[in-house]
Order: structure tokens, then C-alpha cells, then sequence
């Protein structure tokens, strides 16, 4: 009911041409670094995204209501407090599927725009998905309807039909995560034994993608080496993550790499140490705004792009919903 209510508010503001004199009007006077996973073509409970049309819409409104700038431009102001145009926007990828080449980037590339994606070197390197995606694509694919597991912890998951298989896949991905590296590891060899599924191809970039893309203005940055979960993770082996993927990224894009995301958003004190010992210049958490002062360069926040309709993009990204967020904090 909330998600409904939110979406008829911001399409009223939308399709009366409210939100767009907002923008224009009001700007925010703080930047956001707006952050994404993938663009499909169609609705995929197991691999969500923006929608193609709707990924070509919002950067439509983008274009015409906000200044889309470069990633580097805007950590640059925001460390160094230096104003930028209002309105200003940055857009990011995390982890670095294929469709950001296939479907993201000629839409970028038509509206003149940059964007920086955050790739996981290993998934890069050898096609294979991140382990929260490969637990998705084995759930999506196998012709099992039920499934017993031992790791983390002994389990029954009926996989009869699509619903189910959306609900054990949202239950492992939890569970997943509150694992360490080698409990995770042989957790996810145990479903891949299980429910015999091919290994899935074509649904990360390639190297030769990366670098063409880099050529005409598309920034990278890290997303570790192999996605763990850093507060999960050894102090040695968070370090091995970031400080390896920095070098073997930027050994293959033949480019410096400045950033760094953390995976899941999951920050701890090991990881932020390891960042700045890396030598990247910043690195971005799960915080929603930046506006906040004074600025950690290693946990800046991001917006996470809204997969809902184009009304409710516009209305996070011309700060409309932070001003209603406000005003129901205020009167309550």
C-alpha cells in the first residue's frame, strides 16, 4: 500500500509537469551518485533491472531537467567542497553484466552521457557470474522441483513453481550472506551439484567490451575480486580483494582505477583500511545521500536507482521524495 501510494503521489507530480518545474526551480544544491545493476528487456524476477525503454526515458528527463556529469567530476567537488551546477547527477553500474554494454551503453552513448562501472574482476575474467547471481541462475534453470541443502545450515526449498524458486532464492541469498568465504564457497558447489545446471555464458562483459568502452569515455572502478561479503571476510583476504582487483583491473583497461564499491553495500573497519591503503582516491557505501558533511572519502553514499516507474525516478532524482520524507518526519 505504501509502494502504491508513493507511485500514484509521484505520478501526479510527474504527469502535471510538477516534478520537472521542481527540478528546474528548485534544484538540489548536492549532487547524487545514482547506482544501478543491470538493463533488460523484459521483467526477470531471478535478474531485475531497469527496463530498457524506461533506462532511455529516465535519461531523457535526466538530460533535460539535470546535469548528468562524469563520476570523477563529482567526487572531485564533493571532496575538495567545491559547488557543482545544481542538479548535478552522476550514474554508476555495480558489478559489470554484459547488458551494461548491450543495452546500457548505446542509450548513454545517444544522450551523451558517462557513466562508471564498478566491475568483480574474477566474474569479468573467466564469464562466470557473482555467487548472489549464479545462485539465481541455478534456481531459475534446473529442472529439479525440490531441493535439500546441508550448508550454510540443513534446508528443504520445493522448487514447483516460480514463485517458490523466487522465495528460495531470496532465502539463500540471506542466508548466504551472513557466511564467511569458505562456508559460502562450498555452499554454492553444493546447489551447483545439486541442481544440475549448465554454467551460464555471455551474461558478464568481456575485457574487449571493457576497453571499448573505456575508449569513449565509460569510467571503471572495483567491485573486489570476487564479491565476498568484506565483514564476512579475514582482514588478509579483504585486503587481497581490494588491493589485487585495483591492479589487475587497471592492468587490463590499461587505465588507472580511482574507485571502489563495496559488495552488498557491507562496509567494516578492515575494508575502509584497506581501501585507502590500495590507493584508491575514494570508495562508496550504501548511504543514500551525499549531501551529509563533513564527507567520508571512503563511504560516500549513493542513491540506488528506483526500478519503479519513470514518475518515481524523477522524483528521487530532482530530491522531491527527500522533501516529502522530510516534511512526514517533521509533522510526525
Amino acid at each position: 500500500m505504501r509502494a502504491l501510494a508513493k507511485a500514484l503521489l509521484c505520478g501526479c507530480f510527474y504527469y502535471s509537469g510538477l516534478t520537472g518545474l521542481i527540478a528546474r526551480w528548485f534544484p538540489r544544491h548536492h549532487p547524487i551518485i545514482l547506482c544501478a545493476h543491470r538493463v533488460v528487456s523484459g521483467e526477470d524476477p531471478f535478474f531485475p533491472g531497469i527496463l530498457q525503454e524506461r533506462f532511455a526515458a529516465e535519461l531523457a528527463y535526466l538530460t533535460r531537467h539535470h546535469r548528468v556529469l562524469p563520476l570523477g567530476e563529482v567526487v572531485e567537488a564533493i571532496l575538495n567542497e567545491r559547488p557543482l551546477p545544481p542538479g548535478s547527477v552522476a550514474i554508476t553500474f555495480d558489478d559489470g553484466f554484459a547488458d551494461n554494454f548491450h543495452l546500457a551503453y548505446p542509450i548513454l552513448q545517444r544522450y551523451g552521457v558517462s557513466a562508471t562501472i564498478f566491475i568483480v574482476f574474477a566474474s569479468v575474467e573467466t564469464g562466470c557470474l557473482p555467487w548472489p547471481e549464479r545462485v539465481a541462475y541455478l534456481l531459475q534453470h534446473t529442472q529439479r522441483t525440490r531441493l535439500e541443502i546441508s550448508l550454510p545450515e540443513p534446508r528443504v526449498f520445493s522448487l514447483a513453481s516460480q514463485g517458490e524458486r523466487v522465495e528460495a532464492l531470496a532465502t539463500l541469498q540471506t542466508l548466504l550472506k551472513t557466511c564467511g568465504t569458505v562456508v559460502r564457497r562450498r555452499a554454492v558447489e553444493e546447489l551447483e551439484e545439486s541442481l544440475s545446471v549448465e554454467r551460464d555464458q555471455g551474461m558478464m562483459l568481456t575485457w574487449e567490451q571493457c576497453q571499448r568502452m573505456a575508449q569513449t569515455g565509460i569510467g571503471f572502478g572495483s567491485h573486489t575480486l570476487t564479491h565476498p561479503i568484506l565483514a564476512r571476510t579475514e582482514t588478509a583476504e579483504v585486503e587481497h580483494e581490494i588491493a589485487t582487483s585495483k591492479a589487475l583491473i587497471e592492468s587490463q583497461i590499461g587505465r588507472r582505477v580511482d574507485y571502489f564499491t563495496y559488495p552488498d553495500d557491507n562496509v567494516c573497519r578492515a575494508a575502509l583500511d584497506a581501501v585507502e591503503a590500495a590507493g584508491f582516491e575514494a570508495a562508496f557505501a550504501g548511504a543514500r545521500h551525499v549531501g551529509q558533511t563533513p564527507v567520508d572519502r571512503f563511504a560516500i553514499g549513493r542513491t540506488p536507482w528506483d526500478l519503479g516507474p519513470v514518475s518515481v525516478f524523477a522524483a528521487e532524482a530532482s530530491g522531491l521524495l527527500n522533501g516529502l520524507r522530510d516534511l512526514l518526519t517533521f509533522l510526525c
